[in-house]
């Protein structure tokens, strides 16, 4: 070959068309292929399926997958990570074919619970074609069954050939030789059923070929080759099978077995071990050696032994002196050079740090360097004889230390050691995962990790120079989630979790591990942030040694938008739910409708949408409101959505006869439409009681609800209490009736003070009450309610006759405190809200961010949080913000890039 690259396409060529042939050869033999087929089609997978799908099916639902006439909507259901879909171009099809055939041979022989399968092979395939697919098996049980890792297995069972491929031995005339005692495959593996007597060569060659099942391999991210190749060849071996008659038989062509693991150092099967004066050299495992004749160990009765090679032989006095005086000159001469590599090293390494001192003193300016000033960094403007850092990254970790948002509340330890890495050497592994609902959210969420780490390295990519002064590492991830088999955020949800980060030679062991798939996802969002992009090299940096564990303050953690007053379009909702994830939010308040329009298109109350949408263009579907549910899932996040009732609830309702006006015209029409209130009929209740169940049904949240029972202050709408009395009685009825009977854990309302009433305070004891304008001084009583504060938390602007009065800053938000020191029965957590007077899609962004970031760690770390923003929560939020512009989040700036340059010039104005 003219390149190591060409090589390596003649490689993977023969390789693949090697592996092809394989599995044609057993599509034909195996299922009785007629005509036979020289190319994997569709057809072929069918034909497989149709021959073994009794076999194979352990369930109804294999059984009615299989009723198709395609077989990958099988295989996706088996090997959900495969990610087929990556292959759907017409030039990938026929790598998709190749993929699905071989991953289909591997479920066939790990699953048969006949072992039909198994002999089919033994019976049809030759020797060499029934040891590669054997390795083929046993190497991908060990791994996951992704696109790489196939390839992977079939490349370790073909090595053999490919050594000889490269090697091309010089063939042996048959005239010329004598005919090796082979062993067949069938005696060299471990049959499914075997007999005592195997010295029959047809009895052998129906044994069947025992493949070991994934189940049986133990929880590894990195196996150790060593151990996997003695236990293979323990338990495929079995030399009682070995033909007595072979010698009888007819010449057969010379080939070579790979043999599993390594040699048995007693036998004299090596050429080059037995010599003709040997006494033993006629009893040798594979029969003649050295030129005798021989016989096999069969023949002989006993296994020629290393000891008996030495048995003739005969020393003396003046042989023995010699062998010492030579080992000791070895000695002398081995410590003699040890000795002189350690002196031209020390040297070296003086000469090394008299070279740097004289650079330190005479170091010339490097403009993109970094230097550590107070445990900030700060951008190289002079020359220095101080520690410089190549990048900014390099600086942060070492410097600094990860700048994590929300800071973690629990054991943190972080090494000062840097190490490189790519996703390009990745392994991971799902080792323990209590349901298949959970592995499903938690191989989305996984494969957004990668993502965002694949886009880091697609940037780095053009900063390459070609070298890296840090060996890249691979990068094992081991994931656990231990005993929550529902994947969807609950009040009861554990959502702590534990990092370890450990680094041994080549290899980086990232150990993630919570209760629940929520906990897992936030440990991902962590992983995310200790890992880097080195601006000088191009490759992603962490430390080598880490220890995070964490856990929220608070289980309600929420952003409420509401979208009845400005439509905002879905991709923006959608984006939200993004940012909100790399907070560790946990709950979208959806408050979807208001007295000026209802967007939600409910096919059973289509009147609410007809009245209240301001345009049929500007509406949310229930496809809309599922694919954001989905979303919001995989990153741990629920949605819970508000429809405003009883009243004021405006235009969207003026269709329902129940709806009226505290104040009319002349023409006994409503004098304001936005005043339009529900009377407390039944009629009214069923309608809410229709939205309800839409509600639970598009979220899957039952065990919160927001029940709304809003009642704010508007302009000629008169007072609306005395028309809602009632209205927590029957809609906490008609919500348990809504949900199939059982009530809410933790039902939701706007704290107003009509709640301070006997009656109502009785009905509405231990439940949930939202705060937001609410006074500390007015008296009120909060002790009997589960609260969830929004009262400082307001990211609109205060108005004034239709004109932004008040701005509030992500500092005040942060530093918000005196709510932890209200008398309630319990805080739930807290929520910061945006209402869209003056928001659509061109400034959403703009208002929720960095102010909702403040938010979500003072709900996560309130316990430690600082009680003001200091100089390092300025230095993590500025690091955060920038972070979030990486992965195409908006944010505004929380000062000049010059202060993120220079922080510590900056940060010495806020004192």
């Amino acid at each position: 070959m003219d390149s190591d690259a060409s090589c390596s396409d003649c490689k993977i060529e023969f390789i693949e068309g090697k592996w092809t042939q394989i599995l044609l050869n057993w599509i034909n033999k195996c299922t009785v292929q007629e005509p036979r087929v020289e190319q994997l089609t569709q057809k072929c997978l069918l034909s497989i399926i149709d021959k073994y799908k009794h076999d194979i099916c352990t369930n109804d639902l294999d059984r009615a997958i299989l009723c198709t006439d395609d077989v990958e909507p099988f295989i996706r259901y088996k090997y959900p990570i495969l990610r087929l879909r990556y292959l759907t171009e017409a030039m990938n099809l026929e790598k998709k074919l190749y993929i699905m055939a071989s991953v289909l041979l591997y479920y066939c022989c790990c699953n048969s619970r006949s072992g039909d399968i198994d002999h089919d092979i033994c019976k049809n395939l030759a020797i060499d074609e029934q040891g590669t697919i054997l390795k083929f098996c046993e190497r991908l049980s060990d791994m996951e069954v992704t696109i790489n890792n196939v390839e992977t297995a079939v490349n370790d069972a073909l090595q053999n050939l490919l050594k000889q491929e490269e090697n091309k031995p010089i063939q042996i005339a048959r005239n010329q030789i004598e005919k090796p005692n082979v062993t067949p495959l069938s005696a060299q593996y471990q049959p499914l059923s075997s007999s005592e007597d195997n010295s029959n060569s047809d009895d052998s060659k129906d044994a069947a070929v025992k493949f070991i099942s994934p189940l049986t391999v133990l929880p590894s991210a990195v196996p150790d080759a060593s151990t996997f190749s003695n236990v293979t060849e323990s338990v495929l071996t079995n030399d009682s099978a070995i033909d007595k008659d072979a010698s009888e038989k007819k010449d057969i062509s010379v080939f070579r077995t790979e043999k599993f693991g390594n040699s048995d150092d007693d036998s004299c099967e090596s050429n080059n071990r037995c010599k003709t004066e040997c006494d033993c050299a006629r009893c040798s495992i594979s029969g003649p050696c050295c030129g005798d004749p021989g016989q096999s160990t069969l023949s002989c009765g006993e296994p020629c032994s290393w000891k008996c090679q030495f048995k003739h032989l005969k020393f003396s006095r003046k042989t023995y002196v010699y062998a010492f005086a030579g080992c000791l000159a070895i000695v002398i001469l081995l410590a003699a050079v040890l000795i002189t590599l350690a002196v031209l090293k020390k040297k070296e390494h003086n000469r090394y740090d008299a070279r740097r001192l004289m650079d330190d003193e005479a170091r010339i300016f490097r403009p993109n360097a970094w230097e550590c000033v107070e445990n900030l960094c700060q951008k190289l403007n002079r020359p220095t004889s101080k520690r410089i850092y190549v990048s900014h990254s390099r600086c942060v970790l070492q410097c600094m230390g990860p700048q994590l948002w929300p800071y973690p509340i629990g054991y943190t330890l972080f090494s000062k050691k840097l190490v490189a890495m790519s996703i390009l050497k990745l392994e991971y592994k799902f080792q323990s995962l209590p349901s298949e609902n959970v592995h499903r959210h938690l191989a989305e969420a996984f494969k957004l990790f990668i993502g965002d780490l694949a886009r880091l390295e697609k940037i780095g990519r053009e900063m390459k120079n070609g070298t890296c002064d840090l060996p890249v590492k691979k990068m094992n991830i081991i994931i656990d989630i231990e005993t929550d088999p529902d994947p969807r955020l609950r009040l009861n949800t554990d959502e702590a979790y534990t990092i370890s980060v450990n680094t041994n030679f080549d290899f980086i062991t990232i150990h993630l591990s919570s209760s629940s798939f929520c906990g897992v996802r936030h440990g991902l969002e962590t992983l995310n942030q200790v890992i880097l992009l080195d601006q000088l090299t191009g490759y992603l940096i962490t430390l080598s040694h880490i220890i995070v564990k964490d856990a929220p303050s608070h289980k309600y953690r929420g952003l409420m938008i509401d979208t009845g007053r400005n439509y905002i379009p879905m991709p923006d909702l959608m984006k939200t739910i993004d940012t909100m994830a790399a907070c560790k939010l946990n709950t979208f308040h959806w408050r979807i409708s208001d007295v000026t329009s209802f967007p939600l298109l409910l096919p059973k109350l289509k009147e609410l949408f007809e009245f209240g949408a301001y345009d049929r263009a500007l509406v949310y579907t229930r496809a809309d409101v599922k694919a954001l549910v989905t979303r919001a899932k995989v990153r741990g996040i629920r949605v819970l959505i508000e429809v405003a009732a009883p009243g004021p609830v405006g235009r969207p309702w003026f269709w329902h006869n129940e709806a009226t006006c505290p104040a009319k015209n002349a023409n006994y029409t409503c004098d304001n439409l936005l005043c339009l209130r529900l009377n407390m009929r039944e009629s009214i209740f069923d309608v809410l009681q229709l939205i309800y169940a839409e509600i639970i049904a598009l979220t899957e949240v039952d065990d919160i609800f927001h029940l709304s029972d809003g009642v704010f202050t508007m302009m000629n709408c008169f007072s609306l209490i005395e028309d809602r009395d009632g209205f927590l009685d029957k809609a906490l009825n008609r919500l348990r009736m809504a949900n199939k009977g059982f009530m809410p854990k933790l039902p939701i309302v706007w704290y107003t003070k009509h709640l301070t009433r006997t009656l109502e305070a009785k009905t509405w004891e231990h439940l949930g009450v939202q705060l937001y304008q609410w006074n500390p001084d007015s008296g009120d009583y909060l002790g009997t309610f589960r609260v969830i504060h929004s009262n400082k938390w307001d990211l609109s602007c205060e108005m004034r006759k239709q004109r932004c009065y008040k701005y509030r800053t992500w500092q005040g938000m942060y530093s918000w405190t005196s709510w932890r020191n209200i008398d309630v029965f319990t805080i739930e957590g807290g929520e910061a809200v945006l209402w869209t007077d003056f928001v659509d899609s061109g400034n959403l962004d703009y208002h929720l961010w960095p102010r909702a970031a403040a938010v979500a760690e003072r709900l996560w770390s309130d316990i430690i949080a600082n009680t003001t923003p200091n100089p390092e929560v300025y230095v993590r939020l500025d690091y955060h913000r920038w972070r979030m512009l990486l992965r195409g989040f908006k944010m505004q700036p929380i000062w000049p890039v010059w202060c993120t340059l220079n922080p510590g010039t900056c940060l010495k104005k806020l004192q």
